[in-house]
């Protein structure tokens, strides 16, 4: 049996906020994979509809997820958006991804943010 749910990647590493982003996810029909450090994600080895990042992470944060794959895989960025409390980064930066929601974010803007991430893609086909 195939499982036709749409996919969701959410690379953060405060416990609780990847548990609330998988949940509500969720409840939207994703199946959701989780990690906590960006070097996981860096051959997620899945085609994710969704990618929720935070850039502000130990080890091998977002924003060097990102340099990664802009060449390595570029068109994995206009799946991204970039979730983050770390204003330096989200306050008038550009990132090459496809937008970004500053932590704390409202759930609806996060909700059109997927809604409109998932309708470029549609298009796009």
């Amino acid at each position: 049996m195939s499982d036709d749910r749409r996919k969701a990647l959410v690379i953060d590493d405060d416990p609780d906020m990847a548990a609330l982003l998988s949940a509500l996810l969720e409840d939207r029909g994703f199946r959701v994979d989780v990690v906590a450090d960006g070097i996981h994600a860096t051959d997620c080895g899945h085609r994710y509809d969704v990618i929720l990042l935070d850039l502000n992470m130990p080890v091998f944060d977002g924003e060097r997820l990102v340099e990664y794959w802009s060449i390595t895989q570029p068109d994995v960025l206009q799946r991204v958006i970039v979730l983050s409390g770390y204003s330096r980064f989200t306050r008038g930066r550009e990132l090459p991804t496809f937008g970004i929601l500053p932590k704390p974010f409202d759930f609806n803007a996060l909700d059109e943010l997927i809604d409109a991430c998932i309708g470029a893609q549609v298009s796009v086909i």
